[in-house]
């Protein structure tokens, strides 16, 4: 199965036309800007309380190219798959005006007919607009983003200018980038990703499974040195969409792999929290292990850094019960201490 790295299937849900698949009838309105140079950008806020005065909390949302939405059908069966985590809406609307921006191209949802339901295959086989793979790089989603907060700051009733910057898996390589082009912004939440170049992480899990006895060192070797003639490929091709490797075009590797955001994170004065899960491979722990160590060797002191231990990227954690084992979601406890890490800064 072609291995993708992106942060979804947040949510899946039966009788999907039932849960609703318009921004509306998930307590969203929709907003567009119209950019020459981005072209069309679409984002989406909380209408709970839109006219009252609360801090801005935007969301910058995992990598691919999906919608919000993908309405499932199969014969007479459906269901509904979401890349839209419903529990920022009912979680955080009563205290923030909470907004996200779309992918370039993706529409909020979409159907998709199939023969049978299989989640991770849908969301996996899901073809991208050409928009998407001609524009998704991460300046684009810097600039978009940046426009996207400047709309919200100058209609919203903004409480006390407080606008957090949120970024989710490859969200979090964007936010810290944005926090320096976007003064506006004074908080940066930095949640599941990593901070040194993106690309080391498979050199990082190689590296821990030869140690595990996974692998052998060899094949761990081996596996290395495939992964840096790939990335050799990759920066000598940087703005290529025809060539692909580990379900995303050259252009957007090379763009995330170039900017490095622990440059940005440390000029910014800002307060901000990192947290990442022990057992994250599609964001090694070491990366924001690193990132600590880098702000105390700076004597920085505007960053919170929490590790949940024995948690992956889906912010699950693997127990034994009863000699089977049992999957434990701790999205609540992460979702709670954003909040109140927000709330006491």
């Amino acid at each position: 199965m072609r291995k993708v790295a992106f942060f979804v299937l947040l949510f899946i849900a039966n009788n999907a036309l039932s849960q609703g698949v318009t921004p509306g009838e998930w307590g969203l309105q929709a907003f567009r800007i119209e950019d020459e140079t981005l072209g069309a950008i679409n984002y989406y806020v909380t209408e709970d309380g839109i006219d009252k005065s609360k801090p801005l909390l935007f969301v910058a949302m995992g990598s691919g190219g999906l919608p919000s939405m993908i309405y499932v059908k199969a014969g007479d069966s459906s269901t509904q798959l979401g890349v839209l985590p419903a529990d920022f809406i009912t979680r955080f609307s009563d205290r923030f005006h909470v907004a996200y921006m779309a992918m370039p191209g993706t529409p909020f949802c979409d159907t998709v007919t199939v023969d049978e339901i299989n989640p991770i295959e849908i969301l996996e086989g899901y073809k991208p607009s050409e928009e998407y793979v001609l524009r998704c790089d991460l300046n684009w989603r810097v600039q978009a983003s940046s426009l996207v907060i400047d709309a919200l700051y100058n209609t919203l009733p903004v409480a006390g200018d407080k606008i957090v910057a949120m970024g989710i898996s490859e969200g979090g390589r964007i936010v810290p980038e944005l926090a320096v082009v976007n003064e506006k912004i004074t908080h940066v939440v930095v949640m599941l990703s990593g901070g040194i170049n993106h690309f080391f992480d498979s050199i990082i899990n190689n590296r821990i499974d030869a140690a595990h006895g996974t692998i052998s060192h060899q094949k761990a070797q081996h596996n290395i040195d495939s992964l840096f003639s790939v990335y050799k490929d990759i920066y000598n091709h940087p703005n290529s969409t025809d060539k692909w490797w580990y379900g995303h075009p050259y252009k957007r590797w090379a763009s995330f792999c170039t900017d490095i955001p622990l440059e940005d994170l440390v000029k910014l004065n800002i307060p901000i929290l990192l947290v990442s899960g022990s057992i994250d491979r599609n964001a090694p722990v070491l990366q924001s292990d690193y990132i600590k160590l880098e702000f105390l060797r700076l004597k920085k002191m505007n960053l919170t850094y929490h590790v949940l231990p024995g948690v992956n990227h889906w912010l699950m954690e693997t127990v034994e019960e009863d000699e089977k084992e049992k999957m434990i979601s701790h999205r609540d406890e992460a979702m709670e201490m954003v909040v109140n890490w927000i709330e006491s800064n």
